[in-house]
């Protein structure tokens, strides 16, 4: 039995040690559907079956994601090696290597979805930032880039601004501005009062 927990170690490790060290980020996703059909989805999206089936069935999609997969076999291996070692009895050596690789894996998922959950919104499109109202919080003029903070959507934003207008004064902490064209990552931003 050592050879398993030895070749999930390996196997796991290969693919979590870069994940956790941040050099390898595949997370395709595989979703069960409604049907029980397997689907292996790309991160950009793809099938979203599990989203209609309920909070149970969404999590147990996120324990099935690739990172989750390899967690759980890397801790499974290294729990059943070091389990071995010390001569534990085999069952309670698999019993606890399975405890410790689903632990893995559910901490992962949790984990995942926790970080998606408080991300901005990387799908905003620009009709959905005109408009918006934001707060100075870094002083910005027409040959200094400052910071706003916005609400969208519920969600606090962050953005590098500019006047609009290359004669507008300087724009302070705290000044009110309304944001009325993204150019280049960059809030194109107006002052919100008439009088400014």
């Amino acid at each position: 039995m050592i050879w398993v927990y030895i070749a999930a170690a390996i196997f796991g490790g290969a693919f979590a040690i870069p994940m956790i060290l941040g050099g390898l980020d595949f997370d395709g996703d595989v979703d069960i559907d409604v049907d029980g059909d397997l689907e292996l989805d790309s991160p950009d999206g793809g099938s979203d079956a599990l989203g209609d089936a309920g909070g149970a069935a969404d999590f147990l999609g996120s324990l099935l994601s690739f990172r989750s997969i390899v967690l759980a076999l890397a801790f499974f291996g290294l729990s059943g090696i070091v389990l071995s070692v010390f001569d534990t009895a085999a069952a309670v050596t698999l019993i606890a290597a399975i405890g410790l690789g689903v632990f893995a894996a559910a901490t992962n998922a949790a984990a995942m979805r926790y970080v998606l959950g408080n991300e901005a919104s990387s799908h905003l499109t620009n009709a959905d930032i005109r408009g918006t109202r934001g707060t100075v919080v870094l002083p910005l003029g027409p040959d200094r880039r400052g910071r706003i903070r916005t609400e969208i959507a519920g969600q606090t934003e962050y953005f590098t601004a500019l006047p609009l207008r290359s004669g507008t004064a300087a724009f302070d902490v705290g000044d009110e501005v309304v944001i009325v064209e993204i150019d280049k990552g960059t809030a194109k931003v107006a002052p919100l009062s008439s009088d400014d």
